[in-house]
């Protein structure tokens, strides 16, 4: 089974399962440590950008409620945001674009990586960040990020009508919220039956960070492609909200 990471130019789509595979805690990548090893430097934290389509077979170890662990055999697909980001790129290699795109189509599960918009950030919380996770680049304003949202929807509706399971995440959750409270309370419990309700969740996150894009995702939603989608927030610096995209795939894709 295989699950893309998308998403624009340095929006962290690396990082997230270089944190996932060294840190994990009920979501374990098998040899994860060497894997982080891999993808970046841990002295300084900093990752290469991702310069072409990268595949990498993962075994992965889910704690799940009513059955324990389970395994999960996946194919990650990193995706160079700059595909994305620059048209021209697109134009240039147009038989790697076309085999990305392929990719996309044929997979189970995509998680979209979404940059936070420049009024949902704190400008405190950024100064405070560590180097490695502070905005490398501009961050969008609401105006360009809703409509960045809008490209990325009308993607999934005409390119991923036979994906199973779309997840819209909105990453670098410790430059606009206390991630430690947010993790805490919807952390994922298997001797308690798992995490809270996932409509619970998702509501939650549409309203609390995804609000200025409330009437674009409403429209989306009421598609057959926006009700296969769910809406998170994912951070490297806080494993509870990091697995929880990861933890709400993993019952589909092991029993599929």
């Amino acid at each position: 089974m295989s699950i893309v990471v998308i998403g624009d130019r340095a929006t962290g789509k690396t990082s997230m399962v270089r944190a996932l595979s060294e840190n994990g805690k009920y979501v374990k990548v098998a040899d994860g440590k060497n894997l982080a090893g891999e993808l970046y430097n841990p002295d300084t934290k900093a990752i290469a950008s991702t310069t072409q389509l990268e595949q990498k077979g993962l075994i992965i170890d889910v704690d799940l409620p009513a059955s324990g662990i389970r395994q999960m055999n996946v194919l990650w697909i990193d995706t160079p945001g700059e595909f994305w980001t620059n048209p021209q790129q697109r134009k240039d290699y147009p038989a790697a674009w076309q085999a990305m795109e392929n990719k996309i189509k044929q997979s189970k599960a995509i998680i979209l990586l979404l940059p936070p918009y420049q009024s949902l950030v704190s400008t405190n919380r950024i100064q405070l960040a560590a180097t490695h996770l502070k905005p490398i680049e501009a961050l969008p304003t609401s105006d360009q990020w809703v409509n960045r949202l809008q490209y990325w929807l009308k993607f999934f509706e005409q390119n991923c009508q036979r994906v199973k399971h779309i997840i819209i995440a909105l990453h670098k959750a410790d430059l606009f919220c206390d991630v430690q409270a947010e993790g805490n309370r919807w952390q994922y419990r298997p001797d308690w039956g798992g995490a809270a309700p996932w409509y619970e969740y998702s509501d939650y996150v549409l309203g609390a960070y995804f609000g200025v894009a409330n009437q674009v995702i409403r429209q989306y939603k009421a598609t057959e492609i926006g009700a296969r989608t769910e809406f998170f927030i994912s951070t490297t610096e806080n494993q509870e909200l990091l697995e929880l995209p990861w933890l709400y795939l993993a019952p589909y894709l092991i029993y599929s």
